[in-house]
């Protein structure tokens, strides 16, 4: 007898725990990182205690900006030797370097140097990543008067090789004196090579500090010389509206909840591209072009002669122009 009940144990489905984990993978490629995450700790909570499960916490983690959390993740997996030593090395300093912890950074890099255990296809990376915190350190050190801008300051050259090296640094620089890393982001927004996005980060963020000096930027095979303090936000260009406008009066009285996806869309197109505008500036072609993308992106057929006609353009100029939504929808997210 058991006090008159019995004891029940809670058997789960065949394979559920590596169901779980393939879910929470796919969630993680889709960026949908909250409903990884949860299917990560799921799959803890039954007993698994496999690296990527730990891994995938990490990441979901540092995309949601609960970087302390990561941190505390990834160290416990360095400490316990979960997984991939220098893979979740690797996240572990991606993360302090968007905390801005750079003495820390310094510390763990030099110990593993110290250890002598370091894959020579990543001792370089490594060497760079020291030196680039040391640089970062002595300028927490020795800051600068914020009225003053150091022309013979120099940037680490040739530290930002990655893209989420990249990300990683111009974050940092939110809330710090960017006048002094004016020629690294100068040299990272005058690179043709560099990511599109990365360079709307920088001029964003010479935006949010109104710098007045001039910069140059090349990307998508254009140059242009300007002053950050001069640009307008994206949600305010004439020809932002204009596009809108002329949208929500179609898709926005057809469908209103497409219409407010293909806004987020638009939005997204703009800042890939900023500073500069689609080509050719027609707010029909436009509209036009994001309510047929809009349907086909959500798997809703919607004939081209039809919205070509609801918007007053030629069909095959509609169709080149919903290629060029594709292809920017295509780089719009950082593959970090």
């Amino acid at each position: 007898m058991m006090d008159g009940k019995k004891q029940r144990k809670v058997i789960p489905f065949p394979n559920l725990s590596e169901r779980l984990v393939d879910k929470g993978l796919d969630a993680l490629k889709n960026k949908q990182f909250k409903e990884a995450l949860s299917l990560f700790y799921e799959v803890l909570e039954l007993g698994e205690e496999r690296a990527e499960i730990h891994l995938g916490i990490a990441l979901c983690l540092m995309e949601l900006g609960e970087l302390e959390e990561a941190k505390a993740v990834c160290r416990k997996m360095l400490h316990e030797d979960i997984g991939d030593y220098f893979t979740v090395l690797q996240v572990y300093l991606t993360v302090l370097i968007q905390l801005r912890q750079y003495s820390e950074v310094q510390q763990t890099i030099e110990a593993v140097l110290q250890e002598n255990q370091l894959p020579h296809d990543q001792a370089e990376h490594f060497y760079k990543l020291l030196d680039f915190s040391r640089k970062m350190t002595e300028d927490e050190d020795f800051p600068i008067d914020e009225e003053e801008e150091d022309e013979s300051y120099t940037e680490p050259r040739n530290l930002l090789d990655t893209i989420n090296q990249q990300v990683a640094y111009v974050q940092s620089l939110k809330d710090r004196n960017v006048s002094r890393h004016m020629l690294q982001l100068q040299s990272i927004l005058k690179d043709e090579g560099s990511h599109p996005v990365v360079q709307s980060m920088i001029l964003h963020l010479l935006m949010e500090n109104e710098v007045e000096k001039e910069v140059k930027i090349a990307k998508f095979g254009k140059t242009m010389s300007l002053i950050p303090a001069e640009l307008e936000d994206l949600s305010e260009l004439p020809f932002t509206k204009k596009v809108l406008n002329v949208l929500d009066d179609n898709l926005g009285q057809e469908n209103p909840a497409l219409y407010e996806a293909v806004k987020e869309v638009w939005i997204r197109h703009l800042y890939v591209l900023f500073p500069f505008l689609p080509e050719p500036a027609e707010a029909r072609l436009w509209a036009a072009a994001l309510h047929y993308a809009g349907y086909e992106m959500h798997g809703i057929a919607a004939p081209a002669e039809e919205v070509s006609y609801t918007y007053e353009v030629k069909e095959d100029r509609l169709m080149e122009a919903a290629r060029k939504i594709y292809e920017i929808e295509e780089i719009s997210y950082l593959q970090i």
